[in-house]
């Protein structure tokens, strides 16, 4: 509980300093998606959270956690990272501090069955390579 609150603390205070720095517009065409690997979670190129400066994209893997459970739906959820309810507060709270993030654009944050069964197989694949990683490392 007293981690929770920190962490709040410590994302609202980055969400307050780097304000509106994500990127709202893209010039990509069909932008590449990429796996996170130990949340499983889902970003796209053009989103610059892997361009944004230490520790925006930290607090961030709580958003892309929530938003990737928001496009596969709730039934094909696997919960790989935290609680949804702590992730949806994050998220809430990005919201407001980035409201015109390209990552909150509606086709990135809605429930879209072709694209859920899509990253259901690519998170297959990357816990199959994960495993596959580890295994060799014994």
């Amino acid at each position: 509980m007293l981690i929770s609150l920190y962490l709040r603390i410590w994302f609202w205070i980055t969400f307050i300093r780097y304000r509106n720095s994500l990127p709202t517009t893209s010039d990509i065409e069909n932008p590449k998606m990429e796996i996170e690997g130990f949340s499983q979670s889902f970003t796209y190129e053009d989103e610059g959270l892997w361009e944004a400066k230490w520790p925006l994209p930290e607090a961030f893997k709580y958003v892309i956690s929530y938003l990737t459970y928001l496009v596969i739906g709730i039934e094909n959820d696997k919960n790989f990272m935290r609680s949804k309810r702590f992730d949806r507060s994050i998220y809430t709270m990005a919201k407001r501090y980035f409201p015109n993030w390209i990552g909150f654009h509606p086709p990135r944050c809605t429930y879209n069955a072709e694209l859920s069964d899509r990253m259901q197989r690519i998170r297959k694949v990357s816990l199959w390579k994960f495993e596959k990683m580890f295994d060799e490392e014994i």
